[in-house]
């Protein structure tokens, strides 16, 4: 009986182990709607055995005592496909390892001591806070911090090779990591849907300019390098 496919989506189909309806397999009149209808009294069953069950005559074949039990056997299995499933998906980021910078010197050589002090945990802060994210997420931001001004989402999801519904969702997931959000209410001077990044700090607004013009001088490393791949260090003195 197959209940998840290759790619781990569910392909099964509810059958009710008390039949909703008057008529129906083992449907019980002394049970509310709400009963019937009632996650208790659903099953999860491949294609085939949903319609056996559900057929009117399957009651003597298929008790109520054996669904129930079948039920239990089900959700106990699958429970734990489920579990591994999100463990995996928790892994992604989990596994994500940040590089921090250590003195900023390659990107701002007219740092000052004081200057450096102040302005690497920040950016190891920020770096903190990216690795939480999906990847997907890191390459959507990859792109609108390259780019020299404001991009929409509809250009957005043509550059990552999306739609644009799924540029809204990486930046839901950009904004509930305080990183960066789409503009709905724009003004008439400003882009429609504007994806904006947000400052890395108060005292360095700059600081995405500074990256992307910076990273567009050299050849042996991309802005990519740093926001996708986590490696803040090449933004130190080499």
């Amino acid at each position: 009986m197959r209940l998840m496919n290759e790619d781990g989506g569910w392909v099964g189909e509810m059958a009710h182990i008390r039949g909703a309806e008057p008529g129906s397999a083992r449907h019980d009149p002394a049970l509310s709607k709400e009963e019937l209808r009632a996650d208790e009294n659903l099953v999860l069953l491949c294609a085939n055995h949903h319609q056996r069950i559900d057929d009117p005559r399957s009651s003597k074949r298929y008790s109520v005592e054996f669904l129930q039990q079948m039920k239990r056997e089900h959700e106990g299995r699958y429970r734990k496909a489920v579990a591994a499933a999100e463990d995996e998906i928790s892994d992604l980021t989990r596994e994500n390892t940040v590089i921090p910078c250590v003195d900023l010197q390659r990107v701002e050589p007219n740092f000052e001591k004081e200057d450096r002090e102040y302005f690497v945990p920040r950016v190891n802060e920020f770096a903190d806070r990216l690795r939480e994210v999906t990847k997907p997420a890191r390459g959507l931001l990859a792109v609108v911090i390259s780019r020299p001004t404001v991009i929409d989402a509809p250009e957005a999801a043509r550059r990552i090779g999306r739609d644009r519904a799924t540029v809204y969702e990486l930046a839901r997931e950009l904004e509930a990591a305080g990183l960066a959000y789409i503009d709905t209410e724009w003004f008439e001077d400003e882009i429609p849907e504007g994806v904006i990044v947000r400052p890395l700090c108060e005292d360095w607004p700059e600081f995405w300019d500074v990256l992307r013009d910076h990273m567009a001088d050299r050849d042996d490393a991309t802005v990519d390098d740093v926001i996708v791949g986590l490696d803040f260090s090449l933004l130190d003195r080499p």
